[in-house]
């Protein structure tokens, strides 16, 4: 009898975990995945020197996918580097019905945030995804789970609560919160799944 208790417990922790954290690579996957961008070309880099920081960032296009990697440096009350995908509209139409979006990635430790939003608006919607040193994984990241986001990363109060794929048209890599020092994460795919 204690052991369906535990294993029903394990089961909503599980749920719980993969909620706020993404699954990884291994769960069952509801439906084909789509792919949403492609990584070999077009990207560009935003860091905090355009608000006075000193991160850098580069990305290039090597084993197998986009490689973003560069350094956070916390000087300036600096702090963020992030990777932008070529605004492309046909993203909202593969996106469309999505109930996940699907990072596949070799990450170094760190915490990456998957950000996606739509030109002309003011806000945005992200999602954090821990990585694990060399190994690599798939992060099934809900749509359910994203949060809306001004410019700044701050709360978004007058955005739609909820995240609607369809309107995706840019779609962006992140690290920021303070984890200075080097940085890598090889993304070999961003997908679609319904």
């Amino acid at each position: 009898m204690m052991r369906y208790g535990l294993a029903g417990t394990m089961a909503a922790l599980s749920t719980l975990l993969l909620v706020s954290c993404g699954s990884i690579e291994g769960a069952a996957h509801a439906g084909p995945a789509v792919p949403l961008v492609s990584l070999d070309a077009g990207w560009t880099t935003v860091n905090d020197p355009v608000m006075g920081g000193r991160s850098t960032s580069k990305v290039a296009y090597a084993d197998g996918g986009l490689v973003f990697s560069g350094t956070i440096s916390l000087e300036n009350n600096g702090g963020f580097a992030s990777a932008r995908s070529p605004e492309d509209p046909d993203i909202g139409r593969r996106a469309a019905g999505a109930m996940s979006i699907r990072v596949s990635a070799v990450g170094d430790g760190k915490t990456y945030v998957l950000r996606v939003g739509a030109a002309g608006q003011p806000w945005s919607y992200i999602q954090r995804f821990p990585t694990e040193a060399g190994v690599p994984r798939t992060y099934e990241l809900p749509v359910a789970a994203f949060q809306p986001v001004g410019m700044r990363m701050d709360p978004a109060p007058q955005a739609p609560a909820a995240l609607d794929p369809s309107i995706i048209t840019e779609v962006s890599v992140f690290i920021l919160d303070k984890q200075q020092g080097p940085f890598a994460i090889t993304i070999t795919g961003i997908d679609a799944e319904s």
